[in-house]
C-alpha cells in the first residue's frame, strides 16, 4: 500500500541530514521500538531517559512515512468536543484525556530544548470555529462544558482573520512543528546516547515472543533478541493487530503559496473547524497556510493511482473551497502543494496504548487520528513505565478493546 501521495512540503523544506546503518549482526536490547518516524522516536526518548537499551527499528528512511506528510497541528482538542467524548467515556476520563493532551504539549516543548534549532517546536492558541449559524448554540455548549472543565478558554464571535461568527479561544494550547526536521533531530540527538542504536532499512517480519524476551527476525535473516517491544509503526502495525476497533483512511492537505499579506495579522495560533473533525489549520514562518481535512475511509479502489487522482484532485478543490470561504478578506490565495497520507483511527478517536493481544512483552503505541504526535507522547510516557510493570489507571482508557 502506497501510504503517501502527491509532492510533500516537509521532505523538500527539509533535506535528509543522517543516514543510519541497517543491521549487520544479531542484536540484544531491553526495549525494541519498530517504527522509526516520529511516533517511534519519541518513544526512544522517553525509554532511552529511563536508562533502558533501546534500538529503533526503522524498514525503510527515518521519517519517511506518515511523519512525512501530517500537518503536525499540534491541538488539545480532540476530533471528538468534549460533550461528545463525555458519552462514550464519561466526564471524568473525558477531561482527563484533554489534560494529558495539554500536559504532551509541556513535554513536546522540554524535549525541543535539547535540539540545536529551536524552531522546531513552536507553542500556539487553539481556536474550535464555526462560520455556520446554525452551529452557534453548539459551540456555546462546548465552551460551557469546557470552562467547567477549568480550562483557560474565551468565547468569540468574530476574528480579524478567520471568518466566523463563534470560537472557542484556549491559550497556548497547540503547538506546529516541523515533524519530519523534529524527527530527524530527535533520532539524531538519540543516537549520540551510548544506550541507543538507530537502524534503518531493517524491517522486523516475525516476532517469536516468550515469558521472558521477544526474538525479532529481520528481513535480511538478522535477529534482535528484546526484553520487551513496542510497535510505534503507525499503519504498518495493522500486520500485528488480528481484531480491533480499528479503521483507515486516507486524509488530505493543502499548502497554499507564500502570502505576504499575512504579515499583516496575528497567526499565532492554530485553529479547527467545529463539526469538521480533520479540518485543521496552521501557518509556517514563510506566510503560508496548511489546511488538511475531507478524510475519507479507505477502500480497495484508492489502490489504483488513477482512481485515488480523481479522488484527491476532488478533495483539494473541496479544501480549496473551504479555504477561501474561511480566509475570505484574504485575496490572493493558491495552493502550491496538494498530498494525502494513510492514516488509522478508532471510533472515539482515541489511541492505542496496550499491550499486544497474543505476544507476549509486546507493545502498541498507536497515535489515532490528528492528535496522533500528542498520543504518541501520552503513550511513550505511560509505556516507560509499563514496559517495568508499572501500569497507570488512565491506560485503561487506551486498551485496544476498551468498549468490551
Amino acid at each position: 500500500m502506497q501510504v503517501t501521495q502527491g509532492r510533500l512540503y516537509w521532505l523538500e523544506k527539509s533535506k535528509i541530514k543522517n543516514v543510519y546503518p541497517y543491521i549487520t549482526s544479531n542484536e540484544k536490547c531491553d526495549v525494541l521500538i519498530i517504527g522509526g518516524g516520529l511516533t517511534g522516536a519519541i518513544t526512544a526518548y522517553f525509554l532511552a531517559k529511563e536508562g533502558a537499551s533501546v534500538i529503533v527499528a526503522e524498514k525503510n528512511i527515518i521519517g519517511y512515512g506518515c511523519t512525512s506528510a501530517i500537518p503536525a497541528t499540534l491541538e488539545y482538542e480532540l476530533d471528538l468536543d468534549l460533550y461528545k467524548l463525555e458519552k462514550y467515556i464519561g466526564t471524568v476520563n473525558a477531561r482527563r484525556v484533554y489534560e494529558l493532551c495539554l500536559d504532551a504539549l509541556d513535554k513536546l516543548e522540554k524535549m525541543n530544548e535539547n535540539f540545536e534549532s529551536l524552531d522546531n517546536f513552536s507553542r500556539k492558541d487553539s481556536i474550535c470555529f464555526t462560520n455556520k449559524f446554525m452551529q452557534k448554540q453548539s459551540v456555546a455548549r462546548e465552551f460551557n462544558i469546557r470552562k467547567e472543565a477549568g480550562f483557560n478558554i474565551d468565547l468569540i464571535q468574530n476574528h480579524e482573520l478567520i471568518n466566523l461568527n463563534s470560537g472557542i479561544v484556549t491559550k497556548d494550547s497547540s503547538g506546529i512543528m516541523n515533524p519530519y526536521l523534529f524527527t530527524q533531530d530527535l533520532i539524531e540527538y538519540l543516537s549520540r546516547m551510548k544506550n541507543v542504536k538507530i537502524l534503518e532499512n531493517t524491517e522486523i517480519i516475525d516476532l517469536d515472543s516468550s515469558y521472558t524476551n521477544v526474538v525479532c527476525k529481520t528481513n535480511n535473516n538478522f535477529e534482535i533478541t528484546a526484553s520487551k517491544v513496542i510497535i510505534a509503526s503507525g499503519i504498518d502495525a495493522l500486520k500485528f493487530i488480528k481484531n480491533g476497533p480499528i479503521t483507515v483512511s486516507k486524509n488530505f492537505t493543502i499548502i497554499t503559496k507564500k502570502i505576504p499579506e499575512l504579515k499583516k495579522y496575528n497567526t499565532e495560533f492554530t485553529a479547527k473547524e467545529y463539526g469538521e473533525s480533520s479540518h485543521l489549520i496552521r501557518f509556517t514562518d514563510s506566510n503560508r497556510i496548511i489546511y488538511n481535512g475531507e478524510e475519507i475511509k479507505f477502500n480497495d479502489k484508492l489502490l489504483d493511482e488513477k482512481y485515488l487522482n480523481k479522488v484527491a484532485n476532488e478533495k483539494y478543490k473541496g479544501l480549496y473551497g473551504s479555504l477561501r470561504k474561511t480566509f475570505s478578506n484574504l485575496d490572493n490565495l493558491q495552493v502550491e502543494y496538494g498530498y494525502n497520507t494513510t492514516l488509522v483511527s478508532t471510533k472515539d478517536t482515541l489511541p492505542i496504548i496496550d499491550e499486544v493481544d497474543g505476544i507476549q512483552n509486546c507493545f502498541f503505541n498507536l497515535g489515532i487520528g490528528t492528535n496522533g504526535i500528542l498520543y504518541s507522547v501520552i503513550g511513550a510516557d505511560m509505556l516507560k513505565d509499563a514496559v517495568k510493570g508499572y501500569y497507570t489507571k488512565d491506560m485503561n482508557m487506551f486498551k485496544m478493546n476498551r468498549n468490551e
